[in-house]
C-alpha cells in the first residue's frame, strides 16, 4: 500500500506545526516561571505571589526551588550565587562570566536561537550547550541594562 501524498504532506505540515507551538509554550512556561523568580527575588512572599497570579503557594515554593536547584551556567557549571548575572535561553543558561569569555569556532545549532552558525561549546554542564556570537552579544546587551 502506498501512502497518499496528501495526507502525508498534512500530516507533515501539522507535526511541523505541533514542534513549534510546543516549543513556543515551553517558552513562555519559561518566562513564567522566571517571572515567578523574579518578583520572589525582588520581596514578594510566596504567599502575595500566589494570590497576585491566583495559584497556590505550594505551586510558587515549587517554582522558586526549582530554580535553586537546576539554575547553573551550562558553560563553566558555576551557579547563580557565584556569578552576577545569567542569561536563560529557551533551553540553556549561560553566566555574565561566561559571556565574556567566550569564543566562538566551531560550527553548530545555537542553544538560544536553534540557527546553526559559529558557536561556543558548553564544557562542563552540557557539552551540547552552544550558543552564537548573535546570541553571545545580545546576552552580554541584557546583562549589562539588567538592574
Amino acid at each position: 500500500m502506498t501512502l497518499d501524498e496528501e495526507l502525508l504532506a498534512a500530516a507533515r505540515k501539522a507535526g511541523t506545526a505541533s514542534a513549534a507551538a510546543q516549543d513556543q509554550a515551553d517558552i513562555a512556561k519559561a518566562v513564567y516561571h522566571h517571572s515567578v523568580l523574579r518578583l520572589h527575588r525582588a520581596g514578594g512572599s510566596m504567599r502575595e505571589i500566589a494570590e497576585a497570579l491566583k495559584i497556590s503557594h505550594q505551586r510558587v515554593h515549587q517554582i522558586v526551588e526549582q530554580s535553586k536547584r537546576t539554575e547553573q551556567c551550562w558553560f563553566c557549571g558555576r551557579v547563580a550565587d557565584d556569578v552576577g548575572k545569567m542569561m536563560a535561553g529557551p533551553v540553556a543558561l549561560i553566566c555574565d562570566i561566561c559571556v565574556a569569555e567566550a569564543q566562538v569556532a566551531e560550527v553548530g545549532t545555537c542553544s538560544f536561537c536553534s540557527e546553526t552558525k559559529p558557536v561556543h561549546q558548553g564544557a562542563v554542564v552540557d557539552k551540547d550547550a552552544l550558543i552564537c556570537r548573535s546570541c553571545l552579544d545580545f546576552s552580554a546587551a541584557v546583562i549589562s541594562a539588567a538592574v
